[in-house]
């Protein structure tokens, strides 16, 4: 009823239709990669992006001159033979994304309190590593490792292999905590092996572990990240699709989807535009998604469930442009810890005080060696935000949030500033321009609720309620992006190739983009 209302606000003057193969809800990732794989397969895509820069996460802006990330400061799985390699290499875009490999000796640093370790790409080393800080768990790394492989050898389409669908269900019981629990006594060496947990937001006791397997296996393997920034993947994918001859409209709110009989028929925009296609993909939130449906094969019972599961905990992002030749370069990430409980923040958030925070470095390109920019990221409640919940903000909508709002930013930015100088003790004066990105900047520029940087919350005790498939009750709409099987790059490429499968088929998909990427390996 609700979409409907909204359809019927449009005044429908020099509204147009527009008729594809495929029509794709949202230009971010999930969205522009199904876009680019089928249009590498003859199918013409319509891609329909709400704001005016496609890409969701993988956005870059700047400020004073100084490019920063959205959401994407690094990848994992980009070595050769690797999972997104082998995507990117079969689409043909590798070249056009300036990637970079993080230092080996250390793709993140794990400090906690005083103590500092490194966490080294390759599993040899990465043992050899730990083992040498803790070599009272020797045996527990082993298993770790072990365990961790053996994890991910289950789950087949994130090793782009084709297998039991079945398989992962045998592996997917067990909580973070538990195998933890199980492997280690020290409680440093929990924390240290979980100190990038920002990475996935979960809490150890409901967090499962492959979820932990899964991210830290493919950093393991393969660190790399956008040396000129991710947007350079939006623009290479929306090239693929625009040379097959389809289209990525930009500032296109769909507010109603067409159904009759089970089968969607199109998509009706903010401004009055249908646009009609033989299949629907949203990259859309579950719920988003089925909001926009007047169908009685969504129930209202399956609405109300998706508006009710919890969500990761809100992000902050703070950016700081640095004065030249100041602070050395890091070619790799520091997540800083006040203690062991690295999970306090997303247990428990805090007013005005972050227990962990992430680092993130951008190399001057003038001054190779030094550092122009840092950004820092840290959870929050919503609760903290709340007041301008009924405010909205984008580069298509400049409506501010008032005076309130950025008196409550300038003091979220100060506090984080104090918490780094530990870190960086004159940061102060090395700090040209600061600007923080708070959930409601996610919330808006994202479609996430309540700026939840990774989507649904993973329970292990409850997976049932947050695993979705890419085929939906309707003959035709079918489901991308985040918050369908896992989050990140990795997550959402994965479930792509899945949701791309549903209409071309999965072992001959997969065939290709292997047979692509043989003779690298």
């Amino acid at each position: 009823m609700e979409a409907q209302q909204k359809a019927d606000q449009n005044s429908g003057v020099d509204s147009q239709t527009f008729e594809s193969d495929i029509v794709i809800l949202g230009g971010g990732l999930g969205g522009l990669l199904c876009g680019a794989l089928l249009s590498k397969e003859g199918f013409i895509v319509h891609v329909l992006e709400k704001n005016k820069q496609a890409g969701g996460s993988l956005q870059s802006f700047s400020i004073h001159g100084q490019r920063f990330e959205s959401a994407v400061h690094y990848i994992g799985s980009m070595a050769p033979g690797q999972t997104l390699h082998q995507l990117f290499n079969y689409l043909g875009i590798l070249d056009e994304l300036d990637l970079q490999a993080l230092d080996t000796a250390c793709f993140d640093e794990i400090r906690i309190d005083d103590a500092s370790y490194a966490l080294p790409q390759g599993y040899i080393r990465f043992e050899a590593v730990l083992s040498e800080a803790f070599p009272a768990e020797v045996h527990g790394i082993q298993e770790y490792i072990r365990y961790m492989q053996y994890v991910c050898r289950h789950f087949p389409m994130y090793n782009m292999e084709v297998g039991d669908a079945g398989l992962k269900q045998k592996v997917s019981y067990e909580s973070l905590q538990s195998v933890l629990d199980r492997l280690f006594v020290c409680d440093e060496i929990k924390a240290v092996l979980c100190g990038h947990h920002l990475l996935y937001a979960g809490a150890p006791q409901d967090t499962p572990f492959y979820l932990h397997a899964l991210i830290q296996n493919s950093y393991i393997e393969g660190s790399y990240k956008f040396k000129s920034g991710s947007a350079r993947l939006t623009k290479a994918l929306c090239k693929q699709i625009q040379h097959a001859g389809g289209r990525v409209f930009r500032n296109t709110e769909v507010i109603l989807l067409h159904e009759n009989e089970g089968n969607i028929l199109g998509a009706e925009s903010r401004k009055g535009d249908f646009f009609k296609a033989r299949h629907m993909i949203s990259s859309l939130p579950p719920g988003l998604t089925y909001e926009l449906l007047n169908s009685t094969r969504i129930k209202p019972v399956t609405k109300k469930r998706l508006a009710n599961l919890p969500h990761t905990a809100p992000a902050l992002m703070l950016n700081l442009v640095l004065q030249p030749k100041q602070i050395p370069y890091r070619n790799y990430n520091i997540y800083c810890h006040q203690d062991v409980e690295v999970w306090k923040d997303l247990i428990q958030p805090t007013k005005n005080h972050y227990h962990s925070l992430a680092l993130f470095f951008y190399e001057d390109k003038v001054h190779k060696g030094w550092a122009s920019a840092m950004s820092v990221l840290a959870y929050t409640s919503y609760s903290d935000w709340k007041e301008w919940e009924q405010t909205y903000h984008t580069t298509s909508d400049t409506s501010g949030r008032g005076g309130s709002y950025l008196k409550r930013k300038e003091e979220v930015t100060q506090q984080l500033i104090q918490q780094l100088r530990p870190h960086f003790p004159e940061l102060n004066q090395q700090i040209l321009y600061s600007d923080l990105c708070t959930p409601l900047t996610y919330r808006d520029y994202l479609a996430i609720p309540e700026g939840s940087l990774y989507g649904f919350k993973k329970n292990v005790h409850d997976l049932a309620s947050t695993n979705f498939a890419t085929r939906t009750k309707l003959k035709n709409l079918y489901l991308t992006g985040q918050n369908i099987n896992l989050h990140g790059v990795l997550g959402v490429s994965v479930t792509a190739v899945l949701t791309c499968a549903e209409i071309i088929g999965l072992e001959d998909l997969v065939r290709k983009i292997r047979r692509a990427s043989s003779h690298l390996v």
